[in-house]
């Protein structure tokens, strides 16, 4: 017996864009079966069928088998967005039933339809700061006067310059954490001046991030379409101001607002 496989939930105004869309070879997570609608009370659940037992734990622990399977998802979310405010589910959000998902959307009709209001003429963008640790560490030293101080009065004699170089690591990392603390709340603060909401993330390894800085900063920021020039405006000032000091920021978007969906779960 074959599942319902939720993308997504959306206005009436994508209802067009889904028939077109399932025409095409691929639009789905599973391109054995055709995208389709489910509506209810002017809220669209963009779905598809497919065979749940295929989500099984072997397969979800592959991201060989999970990789296009998600990114299909992802990028089908982003077309309705194109037309629709959208609120995206998370990839793998499967019911037994349309009898099921239609409970869903009958119990929050009306935090959906307040959602997709909000949502109208905005989206979610990402920015992450990354961190050349030894610029910064220079940069932070160099106007420390503590620090400066400290050094200027090392010992030549090796074994007592050792021990002094120890303390003056001590200070620069506390110094260096200050530092960072200061730089990365001040740009939440100047960042979310221009957003509707604004989410801290947590930050990723530089594995995760496949750079070599560290990531000292990741936040989610949901902008209505007017306020996004200023935003860019005030990110790029923020990069200028912290260029110098081996501070990167990073801007990415559009993004369906994952993270800022409200809770949907099913209450019993």
């Amino acid at each position: 017996m074959n599942s319902i496989y939720l993308y997504c939930l959306a206005g009436p105004a994508c209802v067009a864009m889904v028939k077109q869309l399932s025409q095409q070879e691929g639009a789905g997570i599973d391109e054995h079966f055709p995208l389709l609608t489910l509506e209810r009370d002017g809220v669209v659940a963009v779905i598809g069928e497919i065979d749940a037992g295929e989500f099984n734990e072997q397969n979800l622990q592959s991201m060989e088998w999970v990789g296009p399977r998600a990114y299909r998802h992802a990028a089908l979310v982003e077309k309705i967005m194109a037309v629709s405010s959208v609120l995206p589910v998370k990839f793998g959000t499967i019911f037994d039933s349309a009898e099921s998902l239609t409970r869903l959307l009958t119990q929050h009709r009306e935090r959906i339809a307040v959602f997709l209001e909000k949502l109208r003429d905005k989206s979610e963008w990402s920015v992450k700061a990354y961190l050349d640790d030894e610029r910064a560490r220079s940069s932070v030293s160099a106007e420390n006067p503590a620090i400066q101080d400290r050094i200027a009065k090392m010992s030549s004699a090796p074994g007592a310059r050792y021990l002094q170089q120890k303390q003056v690591d001590v200070m620069l990392d506390a110094a260096l954490r200050v530092w960072v603390t200061d730089q990365t709340r001040n740009m939440g603060d100047v960042l979310s001046a221009h957003a509707v909401e604004n989410a801290e993330l947590r930050l990723l390894s530089s594995e995760a991030s496949e750079r070599p800085e560290s990531m000292v900063f990741n936040g989610s920021f949901l902008l209505s379409d007017p306020a996004l020039p200023a935003f860019r405006a005030a990110l790029s000032a923020l990069q200028e101001a912290g260029r110098e000091d081996g501070l990167t920021l990073e801007l990415k978007g559009p993004w369906p607002p994952y993270n800022f969906c409200p809770d949907l779960r099913v209450e019993t």
